[in-house]
C-alpha cells in the first residue's frame, strides 16, 4: 500500500518544520533550517501534486486510483498549512462536514467510528481559516454529546465511539470487539482544550517559552471567553466580552515580551476605532489593515483593548 497523505503530513512534512524552528532555536549554524525547509517544500508540492483529488476537491488518502478521502490526512493538510492554495482549504473544509452526523464526524478511514482524536484535528483545522462556526458546532456535537452522555463519565473525554452512538470504538480493528477496552479518559482526545485556547481565546506562543507571542481572538457565536496557560517565563493570560458597540480585550502576559494582536473588524476593511488602557491608538502609525482585522504590536504586562 502507498503512504498515505496522513503519515506525510504528520509524521514527515510537520516534522520537517518543527525541526527547522528547533534549529535556529538551538543556535544551528550548519545550514539545518534551510535544508529542512527545502525539503518540507518539495514533500508540499508533491502531495499537492499526485494526493490532490480535483473532482472531490480534497486529499485522497494515496497516490492511487483510491476514492478514500480521509479525514485525517485532509485535517492535518489545512491545521499544518500543506495545502497550496486558500480555495483549496476552504474546499477540504467544507467537504469534511460531508463526515458530520449529530453526534460527530464519522472518520472514513474508519467507517462507522467517531474519533475525537482526529476530531481535534479538525476543529484546529476549520479554526485556523476562520471557520470559527464550523469548529465550535462540531465540539458541541462530539464533545457535547458524550460529556452529557449519562453512560459515559461525564467529565472525562472518550478515546472513540460508534456512529449509532455505543461505544465499541474500533471493534473490528485492534481492539477484537472488546468494547471494555476503549479509553473514557484518553488525552489525545481533549483538542477542544488548546483549541479554545489558542484560537477562541486567540492567545498563543510564538517563540520559546513565549518570550514573543499572539493574541488573535475569533468569536464565532460566544459572547465571552476567558483562559490562560504558564511557562517557564510566567503566566499568560487573556479574555474578551462583546459588548453592544464592538468588543473589549483585555490581557496578562510577562513583562519584556512582545506580541502581534490581531483584532477583528467590526466593518469588513474598515478601521474600527481602538483604544489601550483608555489612550486612543493612532490608525496610521499603530494599526495595519489586513483583509477582516487590524493588526497592532502588543507590548507585555497587563493591559485592556476597548474596540469600537
Amino acid at each position: 500500500m502507498p503512504p498515505n497523505v496522513a503519515n506525510n503530513v504528520l509524521s514527515l512534512y510537520r516534522t520537517l518544520l518543527t525541526g527547522a524552528d528547533l534549529s535556529i532555536w538551538a543556535g544551528d549554524t550548519t545550514g539545518l533550517n534551510a535544508t529542512w525547509h527545502n525539503r518540507a517544500a518539495s514533500l508540499k508540492s508533491a502531495i499537492n501534486e499526485y494526493c490532490w483529488d480535483v473532482s472531490y476537491g480534497a486529499f485522497k488518502d494515496n497516490a492511487t486510483a483510491t476514492t478514500l478521502h480521509p479525514q485525517d490526512a485532509n485535517s492535518m493538510s489545512i491545521l499544518f498549512d500543506a495545502v497550496n492554495t486558500t480555495s483549496r482549504a476552504e474546499s477540504v473544509s467544507s467537504n469534511l462536514l460531508k463526515n458530520w452526523t449529530p453526534i460527530g464526524a464519522v472518520t472514513p478511514e474508519l467507517p462507522g467510528n467517531i474519533s475525537p482524536f482526529i476530531s481535534s484535528f479538525e476543529i484546529q483545522a476549520h479554526f485556523t481559516i476562520g471557520q470559527t462556526d464550523r469548529a465550535l458546532d462540531l465540539i458541541r456535537r462530539s464533545w457535547g454529546w458524550y460529556i452529557n452522555n449519562p453512560l459515559g463519565s461525564e467529565s472525562t473525554v472518550i478515546e472513540g465511539y460508534l456512529q449509532n452512538g455505543t461505544f465499541g470504538y474500533r471493534s473490528s480493528r485492534g481492539y477484537d470487539y472488546d468494547a471494555s477496552y476503549v479509553s473514557h479518559s484518553h488525552g489525545w482526545s481533549s483538542g477542544p482544550t488548546s483549541a479554545l485556547t489558542t484560537f477562541v481565546v486567540g492567545l498563543s506562543v510564538t517563540s520559546p517559552a513565549g518570550g514573543s507571542w499572539k493574541l488573535a481572538p475569533q468569536f464565532g457565536d460566544l459572547q465571552s471567553a476567558e483562559g490562560g496557560f504558564t511557562t517557564g517565563i510566567g503566566k499568560f493570560q487573556a479574555a474578551w466580552t462583546l459588548e453592544h458597540d464592538g468588543y473589549s480585550l483585555s490581557y496578562n502576559v510577562p513583562q519584556g515580551t512582545t506580541g502581534e494582536i490581531v483584532l477583528p473588524c467590526l466593518s469588513a476593511g474598515k478601521y474600527p476605532s481602538v483604544t489601550i488602557d483608555g489612550r486612543p491608538v493612532n490608525q496610521a502609525t499603530q494599526l495595519q489593515l489586513v483583509g477582516s482585522s487590524v493588526l497592532l504590536v502588543g507590548a507585555g504586562g497587563s493591559h485592556t483593548i476597548v474596540v469600537s
